[in-house]
């Protein structure tokens, strides 16, 4: 099984550098908008998908999320990329997501794949844990990758602590979490009215620990497509009205099917494009505007009164490092804030959404804009 595995990373790192694409390791946490990221790259002609890895400390449990992976790369024509998870838990303290959005992300928001995949993938096995993918990636590609990162930070820091000699070989990582300057987005109406943080985004929220690590990491260049870029890409009806009209093909018509489930989400005007748009920007970078600065996050104990309207309790007490687990302040875990020195990472603070809706549409659905 190994080396049927070796065969496939090797053939699919061939082929990357016979396309001529942008070689892309997707780390993923597979929640709702991760599904349109992930076609939206395997449907790029720039971009090559060589492996894909679950942030299962996030959104989607490990199982599922690699059946998933699988049965979408399925559907955009890329059934050969490796598929790895990495752990369940994040590197320290007990956060989590809202057990309905792990739901909605294991389910696939109930759209059955079935309508255009005949032979479901049920039961995949991982291709080795996360963070020894990514290194075996890394060191087998002709030519730098690119790194990016949708989730939880686990799998990112777990591989910077075990390979830190292959920084220099990652083009970049693209990383979907933090705020610089914009308000946090924990706090959301129908699922989290009462947390005390304002100042985090949920997936450097999940794992501080891994946030801070990979934020002050040497050697490793990094794009941070933040709530200040995501916040001006707030998904609309007439955009899902304008991406139905255009729907072509099966991946197509699954994004349209995401937006119908979803028109709740859509009418509470909290739905944008955050990981879509940091797979915008990797392959077509000329749409993040932004500031090279240094930076870190906030990691502080809870002490005695943890929040526990955010934690799952049931988390091994001790952490994958041998540590005891810990409480985190929930109040700022995982802020991104300046650092006085230490190594930078480009802040996406502007974009140009139209150009990033269309970009979007018309590699999904190769269909032309309507006339104006």
């Amino acid at each position: 099984m190994r080396y049927c595995h070796a065969l496939i990373l090797s053939f699919t790192l061939l082929s990357a550098a016979a396309w001529g694409g942008k070689p892309i390791i997707y780390d993923t946490d597979m929640a709702i908008d991760d599904w349109l990221a992930l076609l939206y790259l395997a449907k790029h002609p720039d971009v090559d998908i060589v492996g894909v890895t679950i942030s299962a400390s996030g959104e989607s449990h490990c199982a599922p999320g690699l059946d998933n992976v699988r049965n979408l790369l399925a559907l955009a024509n890329h059934p050969q990329v490796p598929v790895g998870c990495g752990d369940d838990y994040p590197l320290d303290g007990y956060f989590v997501f809202p057990e309905p959005w792990q739901v909605d992300s294991d389910t696939l928001s109930g759209i059955d794949l079935g309508r255009w995949l005949p032979e479901l993938v049920q039961g995949s096995a991982s291709d080795g844990h996360a963070a020894d993918l990514i290194h075996r990636i890394v060191s087998q590609s002709p030519e730098p990758v690119t790194l990016v990162a949708v989730g939880p930070l686990t799998n990112v820091a777990q591989w910077l602590e075990k390979y830190p000699d292959e920084r220099g070989d990652v083009a970049a990582l693209v990383m979907m979490g933090g705020s610089y300057q914009a308000p946090g987005n924990i706090i959301v109406p129908l699922f989290t009215k009462d947390h005390p943080n304002s100042v985090s985004e949920w997936n450097f929220f999940i794992d501080p620990v891994a946030t801070r690590e990979t934020l002050e990491a040497e050697g490793l260049a990094r794009v941070m497509v933040g709530l200040d870029v995501t916040n001006r890409v707030r998904l609309t009806h007439a955009f899902a009205d304008d991406f139905k009209a255009r729907t072509r093909g099966p991946a197509a018509e699954f994004v349209d099917g995401v937006f119908d489930k979803n028109r709740w989400f859509i009418d509470s005007k909290e739905y944008y494009f955050w990981d879509v748009m940091a797979a915008v920007v990797t392959a077509e970078p000329g749409l993040c505007k932004g500031k090279a600065i240094p930076l870190s996050a906030v990691v502080a104990p809870a002490g005695d009164l943890p929040y526990l309207g955010s934690s799952d309790q049931s988390m091994p007490a001790t952490t994958a490092r041998g540590t005891a687990r810990q409480h985190l302040n929930a109040a700022n875990a995982g802020q991104v804030v300046a650092a006085d020195s230490g190594p930078t990472t480009k802040v996406c603070m502007e974009t140009d959404a139209d150009a990033v809706f269309e970009g979007f549409t018309a590699t999904l659905t190769n269909a032309p804009a309507a006339a104006k």
